[in-house]
């Protein structure tokens, strides 16, 4: 492993620095792209996931397990799985040093009984909110590190919609060890609970540039990094798009950096929420602005913690935001969570094809939503259009704006309430193509419409 200082790292909105950078010549920078659900593939090209769905995803992290040869640690928020487990232990017999870190506030069913390799149960502060192993540390092209948004459970590998990342590169994993060691309290083989430091008391530690495959990347552990401000400062780098899919969503920094995109750029920017209910949720600011935001429909959760910049364009510099930290308050402040940053057009387009999937799934599924029965009419329009909601609105009405194709908003009109009725009025609009978007509290709702 060695340092190189010849790379240049967008570290804030403004400010451009010249960094130590991470990287193992001897590893081959693989990154593997796992989905739980199927993806976009009009999006994405010719590019292919290493792989969608739940049989593919655990066979992977089976098979590396399987494959391990010295050691593996594991930091994993809860797990009901007994067939990973399994797996774990039976590297432990055959004399791989297995060493695992849960949350203390989660559900590990599928380590109940003990297992013969040690578990230390931490954060009894918050929540141990990773999901990363890493495997052979010590071994440079053999290092394997698992990161991204699943819990080692049922329903997060079949039903809830997740990300899975591995990595072959010993710099990262030498990182991530440093962190798990730190959670750990030591370097040894069993843990040392009276050492083991846990959300606010860790400390920033870590490097968090490195050289992967060629390509840069950044690592960033919560709550020690200051990882919000990680985050506002890649997503400030958008030219072009920023797009982002969230299980939580309640940090009103980054909800301040996506308005001002929009609002002094232009940019458009499109998002997901599952926890709509979270005590502030940014999702009602965020459409009160106009932005195009959506709460995720039942039954399945939006598990990921993603986002993504200016994919599709490649000399903008695309990158995703992904790992296990949501964009929270607890995330920041009082999880043990862990963020990477990857610079690279095709991951950033892998990460946009799962998202407008997704995205379709849902405004698809609220052209006629039963809570909506939205009527607008008459369509095509001469010049007065009447929109009525409906008696079954979830929320409050924020804004009435119409778009042209080209992306133009041409109007934008405050409304507030539920009212029964509205009207406008499109007298002096020229005749064409446009879009109406409702934006209520609740998500976006968008329509087609002429005008003749």
């Amino acid at each position: 492993m060695f340092f190189n200082r010849n790379f240049w790292m967008p570290l804030s909105a403004s400010l451009l620095a010249v960094c130590l950078y991470a990287q193992t010549p001897s590893s081959s920078g693989a990154i593997e792209i796992y989905f739980s659900h199927p993806i976009d593939e009009g999006t994405a090209g010719d590019l292919k996931p290493a792989g969608i769905g739940y049989p593919i995803m655990l066979n992977a992290m089976i098979g590396r397990i399987n494959q391990a040869e010295q050691q593996i640690d594991v930091a994993m928020y809860n797990n009901n799985r007994s067939d990973i487990t399994n797996a774990l232990k039976a590297a432990q017999a055959r004399g791989v040093r297995v060493r695992y870190i849960a949350a203390a506030a989660a559900s590990n069913s599928a380590l109940s009984p003990p297992p013969a390799f040690p578990v230390l149960y931490g954060n009894t502060e918050a929540l141990m909110h990773n999901k990363f192993m890493i495997i052979d540390p010590d071994l440079p092209a053999k290092t394997w590190v698992m990161t991204g948004s699943v819990n080692w459970t049922t329903t997060n590998l079949i039903a809830d919609h997740n990300n899975l990342l591995f990595i072959q590169d010993q710099a990262l994993a030498k990182a991530y060890q440093a962190e798990f060691e730190e959670m750990w309290g030591g370097v040894g083989a069993q843990p040392v609970p009276a050492n083991a430091r846990f959300g606010s008391t860790k400390t920033n530690n870590t490097p968090h540039n490195f050289v992967i495959g060629g390509k840069m990347a950044q690592l960033w552990f919560s709550p020690s990094d200051g990882v919000t401000d990680q985050i506002v400062g890649a997503l400030a780098t958008a030219n072009h798009s920023a797009d982002f899919a969230l299980f939580s969503f309640t940090k009103n920094e980054i909800g301040d950096i996506l308005v001002d995109l929009y609002d002094d750029t232009g940019v458009p920017v499109r998002g997901m929420i599952e926890n709509t209910s979270d005590l502030g949720c940014e999702l009602g600011y965020l459409a009160a602005q106009g932005l195009s935001v959506y709460g995720h429909l039942p039954p399945a959760d939006l598990h990921h913690k993603y986002g993504v910049v200016d994919a599709g364009y490649p000399a903008s510099q695309p990158l995703v935001v992904t790992g296990s930290h949501n964009w929270s308050n607890a995330a920041e402040t009082v999880n043990d969570e862990n963020t990477l940053i990857l610079y690279d057009a095709d991951i950033a387009l892998l990460y946009k094809a799962e998202f407008n999937q997704r995205l379709s799934e849902i405004v698809t599924a609220e052209k006629t939503p039963a809570t909506r029965r939205w009527q607008i009419f008459p369509n095509p329009v001469t010049d007065h259009l009447t929109l009525e909601p409906g008696t079954a609105l979830i929320g409050d009405i924020l804004r009435v704006e119409i778009w042209d194709l080209t992306g133009r908003r041409l109007r934008s009109e405050r409304v507030g309430g539920r009212p029964e009725r509205m009207e406008l009025n499109l007298q002096t609009a020229p005749p064409g193509q446009y879009v109406l978007k409702i934006i209520a509290q609740d998500g976006v709702f968008s329509v087609p419409i002429q005008k003749i």
